[in-house]
């Protein structure tokens, strides 16, 4: 005894090791294995995403300087025709060649050391003229760093003054020994209007590039909001400063799609391997609680059979020992006790074709012999086999079934052990009361049925007793295998039929199983 609640002890600590300490191991190790596999994904979809961005990038830088070049070079045009000697000559020297050298700049100003306007020339008339010159003296030039300026130095103020854009380019000039300032006015109207449309003339450049302020609206090009996370901008540096130029990659919208497909297919696959690592784990789980629940059952089963088999030996073996020394008060004592060793050899023998014949079902060696038959007799011959335990335990069991009733493909021997069964069923736990055995026609099957008076099956066990080795705690009491029922579920089946167990509403257990009725023969 104390060997076996060692081993059952030990039994219980290694299900507890694979509840508790195994299943969450496998679970974190899973859990760690896809996130590595999504970061992984993710590195290399990131890689191809910056190759893509880089070469994009490289294309801005170029557009970019193209429009930064421009623009000093309309400077450097501009200075070289200014006469600082005659300052106030500036509609002379560079107003009739400012369409050719420099046709953004609209504006051009010269400042002495004080800030004053000493020459001043501009492509409009008088009004334009007044207004930018107000404009400049008291809203522009506070913003520039003429003071702080390193002469030689070209510096640009890009900005918003009254709802308009300005770009000023300015320098600072020593001549004679003064200071002296040039400012120039670029049209960035212009440069919208005609220098961005040379520059991305192709239908590419049109489709796929635009240029944006610092709030992000468009000041020139289409809505490149396709593009997604692929759009690639870069700041003009020193000139159009307040702005960013745009492009987005051909492939855009389709890489921009695929991304998007492919994070959803990332963690579908993550979320997929995951779920089936946690259903493997669900399955052990059942698995092994199910194969724990089984070995209880064997263990039972085993203590059950060697109690059944050694009560009967038990018995049989003490009235022979009576018959074979003599000890026999009379008679009719000797006849009493070879009816009792009679009836516990059969006893014996029916537990053991019971355990033979369910060893051979779950080994699958049992073959079943279906031929027509006529299931009615079937039944009389398992009352008549069983009658003598009628009698002896005085239990009265009735047979009803109607007039008619079809041959069904069967294999009789398997019919009359599991009819058999049900009978010692019905008897052992019906608690001497009558028992009903009725064979009941139904339009594509035979139902037999075997109904007790007892106290019926606990609701909890009705979903389970035809489960191989099963006994119900309340019947611990009373002998039995837990193999009958369950062969009479085996033998159903293979004649295509099912066992069903249910309570009765005025009392007692009623066990049935279907047999179906075989289709009528067209040729007949």
């Amino acid at each position: 005894m104390a060997r076996r609640l060692g081993h059952a002890t030990r039994e219980r600590l290694r299900s507890s090791l694979v509840y508790f300490v195994l299943v969450p191991a496998i679970a974190v190790a899973a859990g760690i294995l896809g996130y590595y596999s999504w970061l992984t994904a993710t590195q290399f979809a990131q890689l191809g995403d910056e190759a893509i961005a880089a070469s994009t990038l490289l294309l801005v830088r170029e557009k970019v300087d193209i429009i930064e070049q421009y623009v000093i070079a309309a400077d450097n045009a501009v200075l070289d025709s200014v006469v600082l000697d005659a300052p106030e000559a500036l509609n002379t020297t560079w107003r009739p060649r400012a369409a050719d050298i420099s046709p953004s700049v609209r504006a051009v100003m010269v400042l002495d050391d004080a800030g004053n306007v000493v020459g001043y020339a501009i492509r409009g008339d008088a009004t334009d003229r007044e207004d930018f010159e107000k404009v400049f003296v008291e809203r522009i030039m506070p913003d520039l760093e003429l003071q702080r300026l390193r002469p030689g130095r070209l510096k640009h103020l890009h900005r918003d003054y009254g709802g308009k854009n300005y770009l000023i380019s300015y320098r600072a000039l020593i001549h004679h020994g003064r200071r002296m300032y040039l400012a120039l006015h670029h049209d960035t109207a212009y440069i919208v209007r005609e220098e961005f449309p040379r520059l991305f003339a192709t239908d590419e450049g049109k489709r796929l590039t635009n240029v944006v302020d610092e709030h992000g609206h468009r000041v020139y090009g289409p809505s490149l909001a396709h593009a997604g996370d692929y759009l690639v901008g870069h700041r003009f540096p020193t000139t159009l400063y307040g702005w960013r130029l745009q492009v987005a990659p051909k492939q855009a919208p389709l890489l921009d799609a695929h991304g998007r497909s492919r994070q959803r297919t990332e963690v579908g696959l993550i979320g997929t391997s995951f779920l089936v690592i946690l259903l493997g784990i669900s399955f052990l789980l059942w698995a092994s609680n199910k194969e724990r629940r089984l070995n209880a059952l064997k263990a039972e089963f085993i203590a059950n059979v060697s109690h059944e088999l050694k009560t009967p030996l038990t018995v049989v073996r003490m009235f022979s020992d009576l018959l074979r020394t003599g000890r026999v008060a009379s008679p009719e004592k000797r006849t009493q006790y070879l009816e009792i060793i009679c009836t516990e050899s059969e006893r014996l023998s029916a537990l053991i074709d019971n355990v033979l014949d369910f060893s051979a079902l779950e080994r699958g060696r049992l073959r079943y012999e279906l031929r027509l038959g006529d299931p009615v007799e079937v039944l009389e011959r398992a009352l008549e086999t069983y009658r003598h335990r009628m009698e002896r335990e005085g239990t009265d069991i009735s047979f009803t079934c109607p007039e008619h009733v079809p041959e069904l493909k069967m294999d009789a021997e398997a019919l009359l052990l599991a009819v058999v069964n049900l009978l010692d069923n019905a008897v052992k736990y019906g608690g001497g009361a009558p028992v009903e055995l009725s064979l009941e026609l139904k339009p594509r099957w035979v139902e037999v049925r075997v109904r007790d008076h007892g106290e019926g099956i606990l609701p909890a066990d009705l979903r389970r007793v035809f489960e191989r080795f099963y006994r119900s705690r309340r019947d611990a009491g009373t002998r039995g295998s837990g193999i009958g029922l369950s062969l009479v579920a085996r033998i159903a089946e293979a004649h295509g039929g099912r066992a069903h167990a249910e309570n009765a509403p005025d009392g007692g257990a009623i066990v049935s199983f279907t047999l179906p009725i075989p289709a009528p023969d067209p040729s007949t």
